[in-house]
């Protein structure tokens, strides 16, 4: 499968050369406002991650997530290595995912020669949990269109996998500026969690990712990973990332000033909202296939999507030199 992803700014360059200048790019879901994480000391760089650190974290990121005990979170360089082990951890017929979502869900299962149903309602997708063998697949808010459902159903959702046997894998990459996580139900048997750290603190390149699940679970995923499965200079930083509560408040803030004034600028050009989180926004526009041309053309990289030809997802902008060149382009449009 040949998925497309934003931030791959490498295509962007290879597909538009007539570019010479920077690129702006908007075609991820990452924090425009990363962390200012305290400065590190050399050794953390000269030495291997030591134990103590790691348990730290996990416990840590066990609070901060509220599933409480560290025996229920597993440590991970991002959450796409996750994404490719479940197959391998969880043994199942076929594998159901609430769709349209993220792609590699599909691509992880598909090739591990798992049968992959797309299902596009939540109704269909609550009586499922009703046959053997069978995972299930949500991203929860989802990516791109930012749909959330209901705590109290998807409560009920979650006990009926588990009371049947089964398995129900949440992505929660987006969640820290949403709501509550569903964690709080672990030790559940049959509930996995996925949480991103690099989105919502703006330090994708760091690797951090987090599985909570079953201490079951858990330990095999730690198995499979292998000894330091993230870097010393990682841990120290999302530590003490998880730990800043205000920064998180005062994030929120911004967040919320720059997505409805993204909201507001689209729309005021014929764009019509699908949806979003606070760290991306989906919109409509019939003519999403050129407009997306015309901003790469002049250096401006946002996500458009081979499913649907009219969808356009953005990536929230906060300097005021990157709102200018947006306002500048969209403007330019003949």
């Amino acid at each position: 499968m040949n998925i497309q992803h934003g931030g791959n700014l490498d295509q962007a360059k290879k597909l538009f050369p007539e570019v010479t200048g920077s690129w702006l790019d908007l075609s991820t879901g990452i924090n425009p406002y990363s962390y200012p994480f305290s400065s590190l000391d050399i050794s953390l760089y000269e030495k291997l991650p030591s134990y103590s650190h790691e348990e730290n974290l996990r416990q840590i990121a066990a609070d901060y997530y509220g599933c409480k005990n560290k025996s229920c979170v597993a440590l991970a360089p991002g959450t796409q290595i996750l994404i490719s082990l479940m197959p391998t951890v969880l043994n199942a017929k076929e594998v159901y995912v609430l769709y349209p979502t993220y792609e590699e869900y599909i691509s992880s299962w598909w090739q591990a020669g798992v049968k992959v149903t797309r299902v596009v309602n939540f109704e269909d997708f609550e009586t499922l949990c009703l046959q053997k063998n069978v995972v299930g697949v949500i991203c929860n808010p989802n990516n791109p269109d930012g749909r959330k459902i209901d705590m109290a159903r998807l409560e009920s959702l979650i006990k009926k996998w588990s009371a049947s046997g089964n398995h129900l894998i949440l992505d929660e990459a987006y969640m820290d500026f949403s709501g509550q996580s569903m964690a709080y139900l672990l030790p559940s048997p049959g509930l996995l969690v996925l949480r991103s750290f690099g989105k919502t603190f703006g330090l994708a390149g760091l690797r951090v990712g987090f599985l909570l699940a079953s201490p079951e679970i858990v330990q095999r995923i730690r198995y499979m990973l292998g000894l330091w499965p993230v870097n010393g200079p990682a841990l120290h930083i999302a530590a003490e990332a998880l730990q800043d509560g205000l920064w998180k408040i005062e994030t929120e803030k911004k967040l919320r000033i720059q997505q409805k004034r993204l909201d507001a600028f689209l729309q005021s050009h014929s764009f019509n909202l699908v949806g979003g989180t606070l760290l991306f926004r989906l919109f409509y526009h019939r003519s999403a296939n050129d407009i997306w041309k015309h901003l790469a053309s002049h250096g401006i990289w946002v996500r458009k999507f081979d499913y649907n030809p009219n969808w356009l997802r953005f990536g929230l902008l906060y300097r005021q030199a990157d709102w200018q060149r947006l306002e500048a382009v969209l403007l330019s449009i003949s």
